[in-house]
């Protein structure tokens, strides 16, 4: 967990972070530290049972569902399959890709309606906690979970087009998906279908395999070099066209 939450940090902003890993650990591990004095204390354990209580049941079991439907179903199990070739050098095996398709959600749904159907007030032995402590706790559930609908919303409302359009194109990857490394990217274009690769990149006849940055500036040359293509031949005229044979 300690390193998901480190490798979140790093992929999110990783200009300043990607060589500063050892100084980013230190400080989570610190910020951690902190966080876990007051569950050592003698009052700790009722403070314990109230992020076990509703942090472990309603936020985590939506959460890994909508990780499982979104990357099997959204994404496709067919792409997702093949980044894994690309990584490890070999397709997943047909169970786990059932596994996670069908019998994964399907176990996370079961466990996320039996825990709906039987909570119950948070107790620890025969000591019931007060109301303020409940809402703590469900503040604590709903912190992870309401990130995920206003990201969602933001991102709807910042695209063009109708709002079914924009949903269309939000569920597609975007151009500057994949590898960032030019040598692994070229191999993952290479590995993509000729409908992903038109839906991707646009049908285009050249194709750069290269990070967003580099891109814009390979497009910013070919601009200067039309644009002095076309100064040369106000100066020079038609003829200037003409080439032998």
């Amino acid at each position: 967990m300690f390193e998901t939450m480190t490798s979140a940090f790093i992929d999110e902003f990783p200009t300043y972070l990607r060589n500063k890993k050892l100084l980013v650990t230190a400080a989570l591990c610190f910020v951690e530290f902190l966080l876990g004095l007051p569950l050592i204390t003698r009052g700790g354990i009722y403070i314990l049972q109230i992020m076990d209580w509703y942090s472990s049941t309603f936020s985590l079991m939506i959460i890994s569902l909508t990780e499982c439907l979104a990357i099997t179903w959204v994404y496709g199990i067919g792409r997702f399959s093949d980044d894994i070739a690309l990584m490890i050098g070999r397709h997943p095996p047909l169970w786990y890709k059932i596994c996670w398709m069908f019998i994964t959600p399907a176990v996370i749904l079961f466990v996320l309606i039996f825990s709906m159907v039987s909570i119950a007030p948070v107790t620890y032995d025969d000591y019931k906690y007060p109301g303020w402590a409940i809402s703590v706790g469900w503040m604590m559930a709903m912190c992870s979970l309401v990130p995920l609908p206003i990201c969602a919303i933001l991102a709807i409302v910042r695209e063009e087009g109708t709002l079914l359009e924009r949903i269309k194109k939000l569920l597609k990857p975007r151009a500057e998906w994949g590898p960032a490394l030019p040598q692994y990217r070229e191999k993952y274009e290479a590995s993509l279908s000729g409908e992903s690769r038109l839906r991707i990149f646009g049908g285009s006849s050249k194709q750069y395999y290269m990070t967003p940055v580099k891109a814009d500036q390979v497009l910013e040359v070919d601009l200067k070099v039309n644009l002095t293509s076309v100064d040369q031949d106000e100066e020079f005229g038609p003829e200037s066209k003409l080439t032998s044979v």
